[in-house]
């Protein structure tokens, strides 16, 4: 199966994706202390795509049983942005009081610094932006995630005249989306005042 619907199981969707990004370098910033970053995660990633069914439109995979193997979710160009009141709706201000004001100081600043790049990178264009590209750890190293992934930006954003772009926080990384096509245009770490932060590279994909 290659679409995933509006009835995606929101509990296993975060599941999968804090377990992908539990070591990522970005959100070990965001979250620290290894010892509660794995339900810390799981609020966050349910409560963003809460937010990201709302202004994006997920794809990807699933087995015969209908159990995600592999996610993500496309902002179209023109799609409405995650303001500031999309994320009070969906809950993100209660984090906080969950998870500590530091934390959510962090990942705003993630969130600033990115964007702000992302759009710089962008030159004013409009663009289909890829947001958690994930795949179940049972389904990795078999190219299922080249394969989602190729087939969406043939079927979404090849002749749509609008370019793909993406941010993401690992050299391994970074070369799976070069082989599908994607470009390095920004490659300056994330850094706070004081000295905490990350690498991160922002990527763009030009439609064909």
């Amino acid at each position: 199966m290659t679409g995933l619907s509006e009835a995606l199981d929101l509990d296993e969707a975060a599941a999968l994706l804090a377990d992908a990004f539990f070591g990522n370098p970005a959100h070990v910033y965001i979250y620290p202390d290894e010892k509660t970053r794995r339900p810390q995660l799981e609020w966050l990633m349910r409560t963003n795509l809460k937010a990201q069914r709302a202004i994006g439109v997920p794809f990807g995979e699933t087995d015969e049983s209908g159990r995600v193997e592999a996610i993500a979710f496309w902002h179209r160009p023109g799609a409405p942005k995650a303001s500031l009141g999309v994320l009070a709706r969906y809950g993100f201000f209660s984090m906080p009081f969950r998870h500590g004001f530091a934390a959510f100081a962090r990942m705003l600043h993630t969130v600033k610094v990115v964007e702000e790049r992302r759009k710089a990178a962008l030159q004013g264009r409009e663009s289909w932006y890829l947001n958690n590209m994930v795949v179940a750890a049972a389904a990795r190293g078999k190219g299922l995630g080249s394969a989602v992934l190729r087939r969406a930006l043939r079927a979404d954003v090849d002749g749509s005249g609008a370019p793909a772009s993406l941010t993401t926080q690992k050299p391994e990384n970074v070369r799976f989306y070069e082989g599908l096509g994607f470009h390095v245009a920004d490659d300056r770490p994330v850094r706070d005042k004081a000295g905490g932060g990350f690498d991160n590279w922002i990527m763009i994909y030009e439609s064909r």
